[in-house]
């Protein structure tokens, strides 16, 4: 730089003999040379990366992916993110650009970055929607919004997920829903569809948590309504017994006895566990659950064409087969008004529900099994479906 300068110097230096406007000009030059050098070893200086980034732009894509694996493979998930991003930057049409962002969206949901999972997965989805793994990217994006809104910490210790927001969870129904629809056969698609029969029995749980609250203060109308609720838009829910209890019990403290007892009987016929010897209603406060069983969900694992079928972990049998599951989950449908689980002012409350065993330790033989059948609302409950 010191050499180009020196040249430029004594090229533009003006003699005794030129005229004064010829001089001017050659300052000028002069001035916007230096400065201009200035400039390029000023940028140097406050940076400092001038060689990093010729080093970077120098790697190869192959250099670039094995140093992300390694890194995997020790559990340096940040510095991984790191070298898939730049493969992608620098070789974005080349032979590792795919899987380099299959494995992103990996490493990027171990970092706890499940907005930019989310952000990968569609992008993938997009990009190529040809690919043999392309459903591993619709399973991400649905288990990153799951995680989205929720905290380990909480789910371990204090806050049930019915108690806190859900619209993440009704964003990754709806994800899990796609991947469902457009991939029956994937191999991630049990695990799916038992995190979209978790998130139906949560949205259900939600009505029942304000349900309980409501009863201890002894508003059975806003408890039936709730239970009512229930009943009607979620009734292959695990809290549909629970459901029909208060309902009987808020409608026998109203003085309602017909109806109630068309619940009571219901309940006799169905789960008679919810009446005591004497025909009364069993009431319960709160559904303890078990912290094993709310952390048996199929782990995130790297979309790799030796691995895919370890992209979920196996837990305990569920007593159904994975063509049931997956079945039985596309059934389900989420109310498209949904009532929210509790007003404002409603405090927090530990009102666990039962856990459920969300394994995958599933047998592949297809035959049925039979279901409980309840009486449908419509027999049951006459009324205006309008419970607000």
């Amino acid at each position: 730089m010191q050499r180009a300068s020196t040249s430029l110097f004594t090229a533009l230096t003006p003699n005794s003999s030129q005229s004064s406007r010829k001089t001017k000009f050659t300052l000028a030059l002069l001035t916007a040379g230096m400065l201009s050098l200035s400039g390029c070893q000023t940028l140097k200086n406050i940076t400092g990366k001038d060689s990093d980034a010729v080093a970077s732009a120098e790697k190869t894509d192959a250099q670039y992916y094995k140093e992300a694996v390694e890194s995997i493979e020790k559990g340096r998930y940040i510095y991984a993110s790191e070298q898939l991003s730049e493969l992608r930057t620098f070789y974005p049409t080349g032979p590792y650009a795919e899987q380099a962002l299959l494995d992103l969206m990996y490493t990027q949901f171990q970092s706890n970055e499940y907005a930019l999972a989310v952000t990968s997965a569609e992008q993938f989805i997009k990009l190529y929607p040809r690919n043999p793994q392309v459903d591993y990217a619709y399973y991400v994006r649905g288990v990153a919004n799951m995680q989205t809104g929720t905290s380990s910490l909480l789910n371990a210790v204090k806050l049930q997920q019915a108690h806190r927001d859900t619209s993440y969870y009704r964003l990754a129904f709806s994800n899990f829903q796609e991947l469902l629809a457009k991939f029956p056969n994937s191999s991630y698609a049990p695990d799916a569809a038992q995190r979209m029969t978790h998130i139906y029995n949560q949205f259900a749980e939600s009505e029942l948590t304000a349900a309980r609250w409501y009863i201890k203060r002894e508003a059975h109308v806003a408890a039936a309504n709730r239970a009512k609720w229930v009943f009607q838009y979620y009734p292959q829910s695990q809290q549909i017994p629970e459901a029909i209890a208060i309902l009987a019990y808020s409608h026998e403290q109203l003085g309602l006895n017909d109806l109630a007892q068309q619940y009571k009987t219901l309940l006799q016929i169905n789960y008679p566990e919810w009446l005591t010897r004497d025909g009364k209603v069993r009431i319960k406060n709160n559904r303890a659950g078990s912290l094993l069983n709310r952390m048996t969900y199929g782990k995130l694992g790297r979309s790799d064409k030796r691995t895919e079928s370890e992209g979920t972990q196996s837990s305990e049998y569920t007593g159904a087969t994975k063509q049931q599951v997956i079945h039985r989950a596309a059934q389900l449908q989420l109310p498209s008004d949904n009532a929210t689980l509790s007003e404002q002012n409603m405090p927090t409350v530990n009102t666990a529900r039962r856990g459920v065993n969300l394994g995958l330790g599933l047998p592949e033989d297809a035959g049925s099994q039979p279901q409980t059948r309840i009486t449908s609302p419509k027999e049951m409950y006459p009324e205006s479906s309008n419970d607000e």
